[in-house]
């Protein structure tokens, strides 16, 4: 009985969790890795909060999990993919790479992820010393500090919230005059003026410092430097998904990848095409979820192909 084929569009935890999984299952898995393999992790440098992982960077999980996937046959390729020809004849779906060629499997495994929205403020070189997107995963090395979150939505309250347990300072830095967030989020901090600080109308345009040392804002055509300790930015993230915006309800208004088709949890409208991590979860963003999520898509995948091969040999013997 010939293998099934199956692309894993993505190397993040999620991408990588799918693949140790239908490699497992004896499925021929190949993972595109794209240009900047690892996804967000490898811009972690110490992780706390994922179960059984301590004294371990990004970096280093991320190769990890990439040797455990090809210890058990996952190949994986430095490759983009630009295209996915969906629907075919065959039942199969083609990807289009970067490099012009053209490659056909039984089933696709989406699992770009997507990455936080900057500024453009000199943020870049600041990853893991005093700056960060993710205050979930990052608040605890910041106890006593003096630290800056950038937002004026759900989310950047919930990170100031977060850093209120372990920081010293937070004020957040609210572009507008009001917030974005829900009422019950603002209630949080307006009515805690104690532990949190706003600052209105005010927009971050330097950070300074070979770490988080000072920044520097302005607020309606004038500037100031600040003491800071660490930088937050909470607002918003863009799932990669740029190359599916052409396959009709494919993505939600946001870009996501929508999932839970026919009964299957994390199957796109396009049979055989699933989703998984950061790509369709606008939610948790999290490594630890991202895993399950890139489990279960594996799992339904394996499934689908399964029932596939049975109706399709019904078929036959009819």
């Amino acid at each position: 009985m010939m293998k099934h084929r199956i692309a894993i569009i993505g190397s993040g935890p999620a991408g990588l969790a799918a693949a140790i999984y239908t490699s497992r299952a004896e499925i021929e898995t190949t993972i595109y890795a794209g240009e900047e393999p690892g996804g967000q992790l490898t811009k972690t440098t110490e992780i706390e909060n994922y179960p059984g992982v301590m004294g371990k960077t990004g970096p280093e999980l991320m190769v990890g999990m990439t040797e455990q996937a090809q210890k058990f046959g996952t190949k994986v390729e430095y490759l983009t993919v630009d295209k996915l020809i969906t629907e075919q004849k065959n039942g199969k779906t083609s990807v289009v790479l970067n490099d012009g060629s053209e490659q056909e499997y039984d089933a696709v495994i989406l699992a770009m992820g997507a990455s936080p929205r900057l500024l453009g403020v000199g943020e870049d070189k600041y990853w893991g010393k005093g700056f960060s997107t993710c205050a979930v995963c990052d608040a605890a090395f910041y106890r006593g500090k003096n630290v800056y979150v950038v937002g004026g939505g759900d989310a950047a309250i919930e990170d100031a919230w977060a850093l209120t347990k372990f920081a010293d300072k937070v004020t957040l830095l609210v572009r507008g005059s009001e917030f974005r967030a829900s009422r019950a989020m603002q209630k949080r901090v307006l009515d805690n003026p104690d532990k949190i600080k706003v600052m209105w109308k005010t927009n971050l345009v330097k950070i300074l410092g070979e770490r988080v040392e000072k920044i520097v804002v302005e607020s309606e055509g004038k500037e100031q430097t600040l003491e800071a300790e660490g930088v937050f930015f909470a607002i918003g993230h863009l799932p990669a998904t740029g190359f599916l915006k052409n396959e009709e309800g494919l993505l939600d208004e946001n870009g996501y990848v929508v999932v839970n088709h026919e009964g299957w949890p994390t199957m796109t409208k396009i049979p055989g095409v699933f989703a998984a991590g950061d790509c369709s979860d606008h939610r948790y963003r999290q490594a630890a979820t991202a895993v399950g999520m890139g489990v279960s898509a594996a799992l339904d995948c394996e499934r689908w192909l399964n029932f596939r091969r049975a109706e399709n040999s019904e078929n036959r013997s009819v």
